[in-house]
């Protein structure tokens, strides 16, 4: 890995010496780190990314940029991809050595002075609603992939789903499958697959977040975060994820959804 060369390892983690501030509360990987192993949310979209992963990827290595604490690096390491977890936030960092990704880099992606073509595919998780400047940050995707590279994407889907939820994480924005063609067709990838994911939770997260959200009344803890996440269990959540398991099948099958409260995207470069 040629871009390594640039960085200071230090306990494991390698530091790039010109990480900036980022659009993500400082907090936010300890509060994920929580949740992350006993959230269905967090489980499912693993299940649609590892499918989807092994679907389209490219092999090489797989960056997950934006990575946090490692939660899709663990995976697509126990799956056999040679994964290098590129993130600005040193607890997050820490966490993911906690986790055991063999190639963690504390640092954001335009730090990094990368080799053309040197990624063969690049996963951003949840992460290019945290980026002010969304074209920019994929046109330097865009640089460090190898022709014909690999892009898989998931943010928050539909922008009037906006709620304090989406203030307190540090989103600019939310997504449609028009609005991520449109970006992605902008900065030289080529859409091959998109998809909305969590249909069950589209109208439930509009009624009880983005709606109280409005009229000032939603209030966001780490309390409400475990007990949305379904930490706890209980009917409800085995409800849940029993709607879930059923969105992986008709994902497998190809089906595709017009709702749902996060996007995913695969694109190629060109």
């Amino acid at each position: 890995m040629q871009f390594l060369s640039q960085l200071k390892e230090e306990g494991g983690i390698w530091y790039s010496p010109g990480t900036d501030v980022i659009s993500y509360p400082e907090e936010g990987n300890s509060l994920c780190y929580q949740l992350e192993d006993k959230s269905y949310w967090f489980a499912h979209r693993n299940s649609c990314l590892s499918y989807l992963i092994k679907k389209y990827s490219n092999e090489g290595i797989f960056a997950d940029v934006g990575g946090g604490n490692g939660f899709v690096s663990a995976m697509l390491q126990k799956n056999g991809h040679k994964v290098v977890l590129v993130e600005p936030g040193e607890t997050g960092c820490l966490n993911a050595k906690k986790r055991g990704i063999e190639n963690v880099v504390c640092a954001r992606l335009e730090d990094i002075d990368w080799a053309e073509g040197e990624l063969q595919n690049v996963g951003a998780f949840d992460v290019v609603e945290h980026i002010e400047d969304h074209e920019g940050f994929l046109n330097t995707i865009h640089a460090a992939l190898a022709e014909n590279g690999k892009l898989f994407i998931t943010v928050p889907s539909f922008q009037y789903l906006w709620s304090k939820e989406d203030v307190d994480a540090g989103h600019y924005r939310r997504y449609t499958k028009q609005s991520m063609a449109e970006l992605l067709s902008k900065t030289g990838f080529e859409l091959i697959y998109d998809n909305y994911l969590f249909k069950s939770l589209h109208f439930p997260i509009y009624l009880m977040r983005t709606i109280p959200s409005k009229l000032g009344l939603r209030k966001n803890s780490p309390e409400n975060s475990a007990n949305e996440h379904g930490t706890e269990g209980g009917l409800m959540i085995r409800f849940i994820n029993k709607m879930l398991k059923k969105e992986l099948a008709n994902v497998k099958s190809g089906k595709k959804y017009s709702l749902g409260s996060s996007l995913v995207v695969v694109a190629v470069k060109r």
